[in-house]
């Protein structure tokens, strides 16, 4: 059986709910910067990125120092 098969209308209209949902709030989209259109709306996108960076970049930090160790 597959696992969204709806039994009926009602619930159709619930699984549908929950992708675009998903689609729209969750989903990463590379068409826009590996961000959600929610976020892309909300005008997040400078904040997730200067995020993002800060995270490359501590990560970066971390793989020079055990380097330095080993």
């Amino acid at each position: 059986m597959r696992p969204y098969c709806p039994v009926n209308l009602q619930d159709a209209r619930r699984i549908v709910e929950e992708f675009v949902a998903h689609y729209n709030t969750k989903r990463l989209h590379s068409a826009i910067g590996y961000i959600a259109p929610q976020d892309k709306l909300l005008g997040r996108e400078k904040e997730i990125f200067s995020e993002r960076d800060c995270k490359l970049s501590e990560a970066r930090e971390r793989r020079s120092a055990k380097r330095k160790i080993a």
